[in-house]
């Protein structure tokens, strides 16, 4: 595989209860290019990223990732625990919220006057703000990110893309999945649809 290739797919299936959501899926993720997963609801976006990440086995096919390929993911569900307050949550998660960047990203987000506030009680945009932050402060080579945009402000969603087209020219790479537009340049793979 060439050292420009992160990923590469080829011929890969999947089925739920005899219902076939692919088959005979195959492409590659460059360093520094982004991938858009389409389709609609129920096509298997969600699924695709799983088998991506190898939570799911493909029913056939190969997965081959570029040796020492680190992956930063966000799901579709923000993985907070509502108990705890904002500042706790990202603890767990290994940020120090006093850090300054990671100040200036929560200031940025509307949270700084957050911190002590149970994440319970915060709103689904700001728990999906809370989420991303993860994603702000990421060092990996690949991002992947199932509807990231879902529940943010129109600030949010800009900054958001902002960001991924920053990380981009860093030469890292993405693949998401959304029906929201987010304005970075990718190659698409439709499922349900034409496949590529």
């Amino acid at each position: 595989m060439s050292n420009s290739i992160l990923l590469k797919v080829d011929n890969i299936g999947f089925s739920i209860n005899q219902n076939r959501l692919f088959h005979n899926l195959s492409f590659n993720l460059k360093k520094g290019k982004a991938l858009h997963i389409k389709g609609n609801n129920g096509s298997g976006k969600s699924s695709l990223i799983r088998i991506l990440l190898g939570i799911t086995p493909a029913g056939k096919g190969s997965i081959l990732w570029n040796k020492n390929t680190d992956i930063c993911f966000l799901g579709h569900k923000n993985v907070l625990k509502n108990y705890l307050t904002l500042s706790d949550n990202l603890y767990i998660h290994g940020i120090d919220s006093n850090e300054s960047k990671t100040k200036d990203i929560l200031a940025d987000l509307g949270l700084i006057k957050r911190l002590d506030t149970i994440v319970g009680n915060l709103s689904y945009g700001q728990q999906k703000k809370l989420a991303l932050i993860r994603i702000f402060l990421n060092q990996a080579k690949v991002i992947i990110l199932d509807e990231p945009c879902v529940g943010l402000d129109d600030s949010t969603r800009i900054l958001t893309t902002k960001f991924l087209s920053s990380e981009l020219k860093k030469n890292k790479s993405i693949i998401y999945t959304s029906h929201i537009p987010i304005d970075i340049d990718s190659e698409t793979i439709t499922l349900g649809g034409n496949q590529v």
